[in-house]
């Protein structure tokens, strides 16, 4: 299964391709999505959304992962998030992939161990899962870890939903 994860921003918007086979997953690429911050708000959103549907069909992606926003001081900050998070599951839903939404702590404890990780040593984990990579920017190798998390989540319910069936 083709895994994507998105770390939305609105100058940066990073991904990661992930496959999951079994036990094994494997790194299948990353980058950012940049738009230029003297651009309209309307190009950058449409950038966003258009880099995003080339990576979609390069990796014929399966399902998906995004970040759901966290702003705590600034209402504008967070919605310009909300704007880009917008682009980001348009790209996804427009094909018909599905959309899983993970708060920032979720992910961060279910990648690092640690709720409160920084985004160094959320990088810092992501090469010692994949030492062969290189990431250019801390967006990268947030989205890995966002698909890395789906993928164990996706494990840990269905593990669940099997587990109660027993039971019953």
């Amino acid at each position: 299964m083709q895994v994507i994860g998105i770390d939305p921003g609105l100058i940066n918007t990073g991904w990661a391709v992930i496959q999951e086979d079994g036990s094994k997953i494997k790194y299948l690429g990353s980058g950012i999505c940049k738009t230029g911050n003297k651009e309209d708000m309307t190009a950058r959103l449409v950038s966003i959304l258009e880099q995003l549907r080339s990576i979609i069909k390069r990796f014929e992606v399966e399902t998906g992962a995004i970040e759901k926003a966290f702003v705590k001081n600034d209402p504008l900050a967070a919605i310009k998030l909300g704007q880009a998070r917008a682009s980001a599951m348009i790209a996804l839903g427009e094909s018909k992939i599905e959309v899983s939404e993970y708060a920032p702590n979720y992910v961060k404890k279910i990648f690092a161990g640690k709720g409160h990780a920084t985004k160094e040593e959320i990088k810092r984990m992501a090469s010692l899962q994949f030492p062969k990579v290189c990431f250019s920017q801390t967006d990268e190798a947030d989205a890995l870890a966002i698909a890395v998390c789906h993928v164990h989540t996706l494990k840990l319910n269905a593990n669940l939903n099997r587990a109660i069936k027993e039971a019953m």
